[in-house]
């Protein structure tokens, strides 16, 4: 028995050992099925993840954007550049310290506070965060050493406005990320805004970033540059005699409008008050609206050549006879009408001559309430002019059913309507022009690569221009017109050797609560076109003045007669080479060599993308001096070269480290290059006269701050400006 009893206790232990391996094998089995199925999962299905978990641990990508375009005036002169700035980025995952630390740091030199630093590092999802834009190079250098880990200085490009004052309300401005917010920079933002791009850079062993070491990248896209029919000399000239003017005749706001009325381009349009847009943070909302789109105000009596108009194109004005102007004084409806000086018997171009509101009032009743409103309307006012230009008011006249009866009386006059200042400007072209209402164009076109301008489709809904007068009826007008320039209420307007015809107005302004007008606010007014045979200048001047100055004819004419003495100048000058050329001969100079590259004006560009470019289009670069921009090329902009040319380019930089520079030698200079030079300095120009400039101060290579006011007299000082006394 105890040979079988040891016999099965041996068997049941190996059994028990079978079941023993079985399980451990089987367990071995699993486990390794597990990380067979585990490798597989990683290699497989999470192969993307872990290889970017993989690549961020030696890869980083900064974002990269394009250059924001540029904006020039009709004669390719830059009104707004890109300088050289920095951004400062932090690349979290490289951070060595606290997010509170880096925060109290940043701080010292940023702009922003530390609590919103710390809340961005927190909150900002990804690795990288912008902590600001677009700063000083000089705050670059003071971050720098700090030294903290991650924190990337990245050299970046913002606005600058060379003009300052000059053109801000039509050019606006940018914000901080270089998105437009006023004017044209925010009218065609999308335009002037590229396409972003960015690079991959490795990271050394120590997980900084190699800046050489560019992985992979995407190029980021310039945006598209643009060019405005602003005349940079005559945008100048508005906005200094519009400036001593608001001082001289204590006005509290103002607008100037320089077109041509023959096709509608704005030539120059400046506001008082005004504003620099490179600081527009520091001004007002108020100093910063463009008032000669966005404001409406009662014309007063420049609207009389509506009813005008009106009373000739339906033959109900006979020029011989003669209306009775009640000495002054008339009462119609329970009210009563005064003119400035009393009159009796006056034919029509009388009526106009001295501005008599008696007179016009009588004439109108011929006319009747409807066809008059048709002439207010087929004018363009009560609609949009649709200038490339955001906020235009379209002024505002009731229908005819809401009119009192002294609506008629109170319209003829310029009184229970408003207007904009650009419709007063296009209706007195549409006289100079023969009877066309115009489209106002502010836009020139697009700059292409080529040099070539490319016009920008118009959208607005009135389709202009269109026929709204007679040329006869325009005809007799102008002669009118005339009339008040050589012997009526705007002779002082006068220009020896140029005949003017235009008209003067003098407009209360309705008070605030609706209940009449104002016995201190008026709005004093002038606008007339020049030589009266073919006009090429049209000028519009409107003063919101007190009391003392509220006659057109004190304030807004003398005004007027500065612009047009300066701007009359150039009428026997030769026309511009940048005058744009007829289809057809645009087409004969494409077929003239198709082998030839037209250079673009590259002047105050940033060198290192116009080197680029000038590389894409077959051209080889060389240039003198260091800086971040070009301060001058040769050959010129339009110059005709072939693959292979050289063009030779100066470089600068924008403004001396130390807020300091030297006056530039200006004497024998034109007006325009004077103003360039000035522009590059960052100095202020106080222009009297026009052609070459033939005293400055201060003298040439005086120290002077960057910024302040320096005086430029040219070759006809005759026109004085006394407010203007010194110069800091």
């Amino acid at each position: 028995m105890k040979p079988q009893n040891q016999k099965f206790r041996q068997e049941e232990q190996n059994s028990v050992t079978d079941s023993r391996l079985f399980a451990t094998a089987f367990l071995l089995l699993v486990f390794a099925g597990i990380l067979a199925l585990r490798l597989l999962y990683i290699q497989g299905i999470q192969n993307s993840k872990y290889s970017a978990d993989a690549l961020h641990q030696y890869l980083i990508k900064i974002p990269r954007e394009g250059e924001r375009g540029l904006i020039y005036d009709r004669h390719m002169q830059n009104l707004v550049i890109n300088e050289a700035c920095v951004s400062i980025g932090l690349d979290k995952s490289r951070m060595n310290a606290s997010a509170r630390l880096y925060a109290r740091k940043l701080a010292r030199h940023l702009s922003r506070s530390e609590n919103w630093i710390y809340n961005r590092i927190r909150k900002v999802s990804g690795d990288f965060v912008w902590l600001e834009r677009r700063v000083d190079t000089a705050i670059g250098s003071k971050i720098a050493t700090l030294n903290l880990q991650g924190v990337r200085i990245e050299k970046d490009t913002r606005r600058n406005y060379p003009h300052q004052e000059v053109a801000s309300h039509l050019l606006g401005f940018t914000d901080a990320d270089n998105k437009g917010i006023e004017g044209v920079e925010y009218f065609y933002n999308d335009l002037f805004t590229g396409e972003d791009g960015w690079s991959l850079i490795q990271r050394d062993g120590r997980g900084r970033a190699v800046p050489e070491q560019v992985i992979r990248e995407k190029e980021p896209v310039n945006g598209e540059s643009i060019v405005l029919n602003i005349d940079l000399i005559y945008q100048t000239m508005a906005t200094e005699e519009l400036r001593t003017a608001t001082r001289k005749y204590n006005a509290t706001s103002g607008s100037v409008i320089v077109l041509d009325p023959n096709t509608g381009n704005i030539l120059a349009m400046a506001n008082e008050p005004s504003y620099n847009p490179n600081s527009p943070t520091q001004y007002s909302i108020a100093a910063r609206r463009n008032r000669a789109v966005t404001d409406a105000f009662e014309p007063g009596s420049t609207f009389k050549i509506v009813p005008f108009a009106g009373l000739l194109e339906m033959n109900k004005l006979n020029p011989a006879e003669a209306v009775f102007a009640e000495n002054g004084s008339y009462a119609m409806r329970g009210r009563t009408i005064r003119d400035t000086s009393p009159h009796g018997w006056l034919v029509p171009k009388d009526v106009l001559r001295y501005s008599s509101n008696i007179g016009t009032v009588k004439l109108t009743q011929k006319l009747g309430n409807e066809a008059l409103y048709k002439f207010v309307k087929q004018f363009g006012f009560g609609k949009q002019t649709g200038i490339e230009f955001s906020g235009e008011t379209a002024g505002a006249i009731r229908d005819v059913p809401e009119w009192s009866s002294f609506s008629q009386a109170s319209i003829a006059i310029g009184q229970e309507v408003s207007v904009n200042a650009l419709q007063v400007a296009l209706a007195y072209a549409a006289i100079a022009n023969g009877g066309n209402l115009l489209q106002p164009h502010l836009i020139r076109g697009v700059l292409k690569e080529n040099g070539e301008i490319e016009k920008i489709p118009v959208t607005a809904d009135d389709k202009r221009p269109r026929r709204i007068l007679s040329a006869e009826t325009a005809t007799e007008i102008k002669k009118y017109l005339l009339d008040v320039v050589e012997e009526g209420t705007g002779k002082d307007a006068r220009i020896p050797g140029v005949q003017i015809a235009g008209k003067t107005g003098t407009a209360q302004v309705p008070r605030s609560d609706g209940k009449g007008y104002s016995t201190s606010d008026f709005v004093s007014s002038f606008v007339g076109f020049f030589p009266v045979e073919q006009p090429q200048y049209l000028i519009y001047v409107v003063l919101h003045t007190d009391k003392a100055n509220q006659w057109g004819s004190k304030a807004a004419v003398p005004t007027f007669q500065n612009i047009a003495k300066r701007i009359s100048v150039n009428l026997q000058q030769p026309e511009s080479k940048y005058t744009e050329t007829t289809s057809k001969e645009q087409s004969k100079l494409k077929h003239q060599d198709l082998q030839q590259i037209v250079v673009p004006d590259v002047e105050n560009r940033r060198f290192e993308t116009t080197e680029a470019a000038l590389r894409d289009l077959g051209l080889h670069t060389v240039s003198t001096g260091e800086g971040e921009f070009i301060k001058s090329q040769f050959p010129v902009a339009g110059t005709k070269l072939s693959p292979g040319d050289e063009i030779k380019l100066e470089r600068f930089e924008l403004l001396p480290s130390d807020g300091f520079t030297k006056m530039p030698k200006l004497i024998g200079l034109s007006l325009r290059e004077a103003l360039n030079k000035m522009a590059i300095a960052n100095l202020e120009p106080m222009v009297y006269g026009n052609g070459k400039v033939v005293r400055q101060k201060p003298a040439p290579d005086t120290p002077i701050r960057a910024g302040i006011r320096c005086v430029i007299e040219c070759e006809t000082p005759e026109i004085k400006t006394p407010f203007f006394s010194q110069v800091n």
